[in-house]
């Protein structure tokens, strides 16, 4: 068996329709620590930010000056690995119905970089990711799964 060189990281946000405390987002609210576990669970699953909604004393946050702002960032073996969790199972059938509790016309978005692995991103490197992929537009350094940087992926040692 092969280590892989470098882990995928991904760091996610998206706008609710309302604040995470309202009764419009109770449905997806609650399933949050459900579909988390199943992240943890997930074949390929290396680590993941430990709260979506961190203390307002926390670096970084909030990422935006609308408390709906949510965002995730966790570390995957592989691509593969990702996409599997992202758009198939518990989360699959919640992305697939994320208009219900996103706002569609307010800031959301993804980056995906490479990292060595035994790092885990803090939110400064993760938001940083966001900045270089607004400014430059997907490269090897930072990128998604549409332009899925091809340079680590079978790189092994």
């Amino acid at each position: 068996m092969t280590t892989p060189s470098y882990h995928l990281a991904h760091f996610s946000w998206g706008t609710l329709r309302a604040p995470f405390d309202d009764p419009k987002i109770t449905t997806f609210a609650e399933a949050v620590p459900r579909v988390n576990a199943r992240a943890e669970a997930s074949l390929g699953f290396v680590w993941r930010f430990g709260d979506e909604r961190p203390p307002a004393e926390a670096a970084g946050w909030p990422l935006f000056d609308d408390e709906r702002v949510i965002a995730s960032y966790s570390i995957w073996e592989t691509p593969e690995a990702l996409k599997a969790f992202v758009y198939n199972g518990s989360h699959g059938a919640f992305y697939n119905k994320r208009a219900e509790w996103f706002d569609q016309d307010a800031p959301r978005g993804y980056v995906l970089w490479w990292v060595v692995p035994g790092h885990n991103p803090d939110i400064i490197e993760a938001w940083s990711k966001v900045d270089q992929l607004a400014a430059e537009g997907p490269s090897d350094a930072v990128f998604t799964f549409a332009q899925l940087a091809p340079s680590a992926i079978s790189d092994q040692s």
